[in-house]
């Protein structure tokens, strides 16, 4: 078998569904492709064991035609199908998806209408007006697209993290298969956690690299060397893969100088000051430990090393990690916009080993997203109470996503509210008001005595949207003095708060909680991304919320609950 692990056949997928929406106007079609997708991602055996026995049928979501095209694909490598549909468009139309409020049905019309086919084609249109001759694409329209397009450009070639930890690990799969190579890891930008990368770098040790190098471009396409010891390439036709060669007597070495940052290595390399160079500032070392020891500079994580300052003055600390986590909150379910039931996510819950969870649907407001009127959310009550008796001994927390309105009050009122365990505030309109307006907003919002948790503080969507202008100084103190927790959403297109204001945060006397704004059973892993950022942040368990046991978050609910009083004067 060619083989294919199941990221790369749900990838297919979605690409094919990409190109079906711009194609044909029976929308259930491309859905069909996007339900495979997602049922692959959430596959637990292997996906060429399922072809090879015949089963993958047996697999929910999975149709015949759909099986066709993932069994070629495991077999040979290749689809004909989404070969034959990147002959009928042009390679850069999908680049217009990065221009906020362009989805694929406009940019179906774009190109039945005008042939525009990439964001160069697009700018020309919107800036000689041809826009306009479009029905819904007026001058306000074509003003926001121009800003649009400019942006797109700006993060062009970057990806959101998750895409470069599966490339990562997709190389180092490969990488285990050659007898050559003793060791590899993921380093550079995506094991410091950014939240945006550019490129993927595999630090790599071997006795013999001769035998690397001539095994390398079966890896990786555009294979071309760097110099003696770094070599790149292009996995999947987009990302920039480094690989970057050592001895195994200095392979801690190169996993720090390649994880980097430069700043935080050049302040270790003087720091240091020892030995025989095995790179051109620090000394040789097997593993990272060893090279913190020789340096006697405490181990620091590689999260944390953005900067000279991670370095100086630190006592080494143990950050939060996905096992501390004990429970979560924001989880949807289809009683709004989430594609799974009560039961289904509760289960999902309990299958994570959480000890607790809390759903919360979104309020009214969020008319586009089945936001729950008041007799629906009793009905969403009424079905809690059905189900949780199947998940127990997991306690199960019942909550909304209630919206923040323009004025800064709460969505539902308080006769609603007061029947909440808890109530997770969060922006979904009005992006666009500034920054003193939008800060008084969230004061406003903080200072209802029936929220519990602020959601994605900023609002924004890596490469999508930039988020709302705040003064966070003044949202910190205010969230400290009504013991508000700010969430740290763990949707790697959020990651919101952004982990360079969490010190600001902490110093001000915030409590955090890890949520996964789920929408889904596969998006219940967002915890797990959401404590990337809490260690970028520098936060251990006892400062996330959610690693308390049951009985501490009820106690810590129940005391805001008592200590509600009347609501501050206007």
């Amino acid at each position: 078998m060619a083989g294919a692990d199941k990221w790369v056949v749900a990838r297919v997928l979605d690409e094919i569904a990409q190109y079906v929406t711009l194609s044909d106007p029976n929308r259930f079609k491309a859905r069909a492709f996007e339900r495979a997708a997602r049922a692959v991602e959430n596959l637990d055996t292997d996906i060429g064991d399922l072809v090879t026995s015949g089963q993958l049928l047996s697999t929910a979501g999975i149709g015949k035609a759909v099986a066709t095209i993932i069994t070629e694909l495991v077999t040979t490598g290749e689809s004909s199908y989404l070969a034959e549909l990147r002959t009928q468009y042009p390679p850069g139309i999908f680049d217009m998806l990065r221009v906020p409020g362009l989805g694929l049905t406009k940019i179906a019309q774009l190109y039945e209408t005008l042939g525009i086919g990439s964001l160069d084609q697009l700018e020309e249109a919107a800036r000689d007006g041809r826009l306009g001759k479009i029905r819904g694409f007026g001058v306000k329209t074509q003003t926001k697209i121009l800003e649009g397009i400019e942006r797109a450009r700006r993060r062009q070639s970057q990806f959101l993290l998750p895409v470069g930890l599966e490339a990562g690990e997709r190389v180092r799969e490969h990488l285990a298969n050659i007898k050559a190579v003793d060791d590899a890891e993921i380093t550079g930008s995506v094991r410091r956690r950014l939240e945006v990368i550019r490129n993927v770098n595999i630090a790599v040790s071997t006795r013999k690299p001769k035998q690397v190098i001539e095994a390398l471009p079966g890896i990786v396409d555009q294979f071309e060397e760097i110099d003696a010891h770094t070599f790149r390439g292009v996995l999947r036709r987009e990302m920039p893969v480094f690989f970057h060669l050592s001895a195994p007597d200095a392979f801690g070495t190169a996993v720090v100088e390649t994880t980097g940052s430069r700043e935080f290595v050049d302040a270790l390399s003087e720091a240091s000051g020892l030995g025989p160079r095995a790179t051109e500032g620090l000394p040789k070392a097997k593993t990272e430990e060893e090279l913190f020891k020789n340096a006697g500079v405490p181990f620091v994580e590689p999260e944390r090393r953005e900067s000279a300052g991670d370095l100086s003055g630190r006592k080494r600390v143990r950050l939060v990690q996905p096992s501390d986590i004990r429970g979560t909150f924001h989880v949807h379910t289809t009683f709004s916009d989430g594609r799974n039931t009560v039961l289904e996510m509760l289960t999902a819950a309990r299958d994570c080993g959480y000890d607790y969870v809390g759903l919360s649907d979104h309020s009214p407001a969020a008319f586009y997203a089945n936001g729950l009127s008041v007799e629906r959310l009793k009905e969403q009550h009424a079905e809690i109470g059905k189900r949780e008796r199947e998940v127990a001994p997991m306690r199960v927390f019942r909550g909304t996503e209630a919206d923040i309105l323009p004025n800064g009050s709460i969505d539902y009122g308080d006769d609603v509210l007061s029947t909440l365990d808890f109530v997770v505030a969060s922006i979904h309109s009005r992006f666009n008001m500034p920054e003193d307006e939008m800060t008084e907003r969230i004061l406003k919002a903080l200072d209802d005595p029936y929220v519990t948790f602020l959601g994605h503080i900023t609002g924004r969507k890596l490469l999508g949207r930039d988020g709302y202008s705040v003064d966070f100084d003044r949202i910190f103190e205010r969230a400290a003095e009504r013991n508000v927790c700010i969430e740290l959403n763990g949707n790697p297109n959020r990651l919101d708060l952004d982990w360079r204001h969490i010190g600001r945060a902490l110093d001000r006397g915030v409590t955090f909680v890890i949520n996964p704004d789920a929408h889904s059973i596969a998006e219940m892993s967002h915890v797990i991304s959401g404590t990337w950022l809490a260690r970028k942040g520098g936060l251990t368990a006892k400062q996330v919320l959610n690693t308390k046991t049951v009985e501490e978050v009820q106690e810590w609910l129940a005391t805001r609950s008592e200590a509600r009083g009347p609501r501050p004067e206007a």
